[in-house]
């Protein structure tokens, strides 16, 4: 049964936790099972492949706990010389167990073991692996095509010496070799024969190796030495703890939804993601013009470059050799861009779990994309945006996913933006994606959820701390609505000085804010006051005469009381005209006229630098006396409201402010 993908009709603001990573996981698993001793993987993924790889070291004689709810995996293993003598090994279609559970049981000399898979993985790559092992002593009995899965081996152990590898069809052939060598029999070197792909998942194995204690190194050249490895456990004590890190593979599909919907998503611990080549593909959507990026402590922040419009590329040829577990992110969601793209450098995915070109390319037709194949690369071409909405108007479009999980969730991702109907893709066969992260649509699902909330932020501050410049990029990236309501003040202040009634003449105010009939416009993404119908132009309320009367306006309870009503009437006015929510600045927002606001937060900076930044506006007015005044005056004083979060501004860029606001606003949405 398909499953129908519904858009984010009015952006995307989300924070995602993202799955542990696969590649890490299962690295993980094998080399505390070749280490020997006990070993707890914290933050472990849980999915079928990490699933077959647990089951394979069971068979083999480790002892393996799962504690799914805590995310960790515990393994005890006498070491890569003490695995079961014998054992029937099933790898499903998961690479990384076909190739690193193979290298690791002919490291038991005299074991014989029976290999079998899902049918897609007879015809994944495997014979420069095979070749390698047969060079170390192994022998081989297929059951169906040579040097394909079904096999039994007849382990020989690893002589060491020189390892010569194939591994231009996968970069696993050469890191399951690589994770063996210390075990070899004496000082092994693995050289590589022609080239590999995906080099940084290599890297990624000599340096997770380095963490369970195994000493490998390139020399340069396809040279890799690996030196012997120390008796099981001694290097721990025979115990570690090992955390895996965020799935940096996972991470691209909800960068791309913020690329593509609009709006911002925040990646928790996405700075974690230190082994895996795949986060560059972060880097690849700055660089196309597809998003800004914002680091936020551990998370990161992506922040689409242009909110609910047509992605526009700066960048339209690309090389995912070293990132391709990606590269159908980026081809998905090509027809929703406005130029062509070519994606390079990807032979090697024609056999991966199915042949990603051409089912790409397939599913890519359907959505009206022109698609030209190369051998290695795939050129596409959008189709016309009144084409691709027609067709989404008309049926949802099946995308049959080849049982491949990177192609249900790529196409699902496509599917989220909205095209002016509920739902344009559905995707066959959703189940695949439990490969690597089964509950990836309950996290879409999530997303959509906290994307339609609308939220209300309240940020509050004294004068140049950089509430407007803040406000106004939060809301921009958000879809928010923003009012500024030191505007609101200096309207009010304006017609009142046009009537020739200064703020020391309160009987007169108040006898004159009753004929002052309150309205609103939208004018770029912010709510702006008209007064009798008419929009007072930004000159005549920030003239000189305004500055220096307005706090003295301000502080008149009867001018907030005659405000706070229509200020609190701008959330409604926001919702019915379709934002997704508010962002309203001033000084008593979080404390009287949004108490119950999602999000509060109190801007601050020291003195020095708000006088100078006061000045580079050219306004020469008194901060310390503006602040007494804002701070002692009886009706709404200038405090930092209960539950705000206050920020020191002093020593901080527009950006970084603007990026930690964004993160507790996303953060308070997915609570």
């Amino acid at each position: 049964m398909g499953k129908k993908i519904e858009v984010f009709r009015n952006g995307c603001r989300a924070a995602v936790d993202l799955p542990g990573s696969k590649s890490v996981t299962n690295r993980a698993m094998i080399l505390a099972a070749l280490t020997g001793g006990r070993a707890r993987l914290e933050g472990a993924l849980f999915s079928r492949d990490t699933l077959i790889m647990a089951d394979c070291l069971s068979k083999l004689g480790c002892r393996v706990d799962l504690h799914e709810g805590e995310r960790a995996v515990e393994i005890a293993s006498g070491g890569a010389r003490e695995f079961a003598p014998s054992a029937d090994l099933f790898v499903g279609n998961a690479g990384t167990a076909a190739r690193f559970v193979t290298a690791a049981a002919a490291l038991r000399a005299g074991g014989v073991y029976s290999f079998d898979s899902d049918k897609a993985m007879y015809l994944r790559p495997m014979k420069g692996l095979f070749d390698s092992l047969r060079g170390q002593g192994s022998r081989f009995e297929f059951f169906g095509k040579p040097d394909c899965f079904p096999f039994k081996m007849f382990a020989g152990g690893l002589r060491g010496g020189e390892i010569r590898v194939d591994a231009s069809a996968s970069s696993q052939i050469l890191s399951a070799l690589l994770m063996a060598a210390p075990f070899a029999a004496s000082p092994a070197e693995v050289r590589l024969e022609g080239e590999t792909v995906s080099l940084p998942f290599v890297a990624m194995t000599l340096a997770q190796m380095g963490q369970f204690g195994l000493c490998a190194r390139s020399l340069g050249g396809g040279r890799f030495s690996a030196e012997p490895a120390e008796p099981a456990g001694a290097a721990t004590d025979g115990s570690r703890s090992y955390s895996v890190e965020p799935d940096a593979t996972a991470a691209s599909y909800f960068a791309m939804l913020a690329a593509l919907a609009g709006g911002v998503v925040l990646l928790r611990r996405f700075g974690e993601c230190r082994l895996q080549g795949d986060a560059d593909f972060l880097r690849v959507l700055e660089e196309a013009g597809l998003a800004k990026l914002a680091r936020v402590g551990g998370d990161m922040l992506v922040i689409s470059s242009v909110p609910g419009g047509r992605a526009r590329m700066r960048r339209h040829e690309f090389d995912f050799n070293a990132i391709s577990d990606t590269f159908l992110t980026l081809a998905a969601a090509a027809p929703l861009l406005d130029s062509p793209v070519e994606i390079c450098g990807i032979a090697h995915t024609r056999a991966q779990e199915t042949d990603r070109i051409a089912a790409v390319s397939a599913e890519l037709s359907k959505l009206g994309a022109a698609v030209r194949e190369g051998e290695g690369s795939v050129r596409i071409a959008p189709p016309d945006p009144g084409e691709l909405a027609r067709m989404a108007a008309a049926a949802p479009v099946a995308i049959r996913t080849y049982e491949d999980h990177r192609i249900a969730m790529a196409f699902s991702i496509a599917g989220c933006v909205n095209l002016g109907s509920d739902c344009w893709i559905e995707i066959e066969n959703p189940e695949c994606v439990s490969k690597t992260w089964p509950d990836f649509f309950e996290a879409l699902g999530r997303a959509r959820a906290d994307s339609e909330k609308f939220a209300t932020v309240a940020v509050d501050g004294g004068a140049a701390v950089g509430k407007s410049s803040v406000s106004r990029e939060c809301s921009k990236a958000l879809g928010y609505m923003h009012v500024d309501t030191g505007a609101h003040y200096r309207t009010v202040a304006f017609g009142l000085l046009e009537r020739g009634i200064g703020p020391s003449d309160v009987s007169a105010v108040e006898g004159v804010l009753g004929e002052l009939k309150l309205g609103a416009v939208i004018e770029g993404g912010s709510a702006r006051m008209t007064l009798n119908g008419e929009l007072a132009d930004d000159s005549l309320i920030r003239s000189r005469r305004v500055n220096e009367n307005v706090a003295g306006f301000a502080a008149l309870a009867q001018v907030r009381g005659f405000l706070k009503n229509y200020q609190r009437s701008m959330a409604d006015f926001a919702r019915r005209n379709g934002f997704g929510g508010l962002i309203m600045e001033g000084r008593d927002i979080g404390s009287v006229i949004f108490p119950d606001a999602g999000v509060k937060i109190f801007l601050d900076a020291d003195e020095a630098t708000r006088a100078a930044r006061r000045a580079k506006e050219g306004i020469s007015d008194s901060i310390t006396k503006r602040d007494a005044m804002d701070r002692s005056r009886k009706t709404a004083p200038l405090v930092c409201a209960e539950g705000a979060v206050r920020i020191d501004t002093s020593h901080m860029t527009k950006e970084e402010v603007v990026a930690k606001t964004l993160s507790l606003i996303l953060e308070s949405q997915s609570r």
